[in-house]
């Protein structure tokens, strides 16, 4: 009798503990895994590349991918005092850090600005249309080099 109650307190202990794992977190508050459309770890700054992930929406395609546009220029807008800081790095040489040191906010700006619109590249893109919404939704990665940066430096000291 007691070799029973000791094998059914085993049974009942190790179903407890098993079942206790087998309920998912997600299917009890209902979540569910949203898949990436850019593995975000391929695209991180470094100091010979900046990346800017962007999302545009609108109900018109040309719309929606101008608003992305957009949106990278103003993400390499904000980056723009470390991305000098990287040029100056990368380039090593002492006369690069005098002419930077002696810019002013404004001429980096114009740096900054000038190289967004002349060398921010698209990596790569996706198109989707919400049919709910009625709505295209544009992703995409761009980048900027900072030897481009190095270059309009360069060219802004002399």
């Amino acid at each position: 009798m007691r070799k029973l109650l000791i094998g059914i307190a085993v049974v009942t202990i190790s179903l407890l503990v098993h079942s206790c794992g087998s309920l998912k977190n997600k299917d009890i508050t209902g979540e569910k895994e949203i898949k990436q459309v850019f593995k975000t770890k391929k695209f991180k700054d470094s100091n010979d590349v900046f990346y800017a992930i962007v999302v545009g929406e609108h109900g018109d395609e040309m719309e929606a991918k101008n608003l992305a546009l957009s949106e990278a220029r103003l993400q390499f807008t904000t980056k723009g005092s470390s991305m000098v800081e990287s040029a100056v790095k990368k380039d090593g040489t002492r006369s690069m850090n005098d002419r930077v040191g002696s810019l002013d906010v404004e001429t980096k700006n114009v740096v900054i600005s000038k190289a967004v619109s002349s060398y921010m590249n698209e990596i790569d893109s996706k198109l989707f249309y919400s049919e709910e919404r009625g709505t295209y939704i544009y992703r995409a990665v761009y980048k900027i080099e900072t030897d481009n940066i190095i270059s309009l430096l360069n060219q802004v000291s002399k």
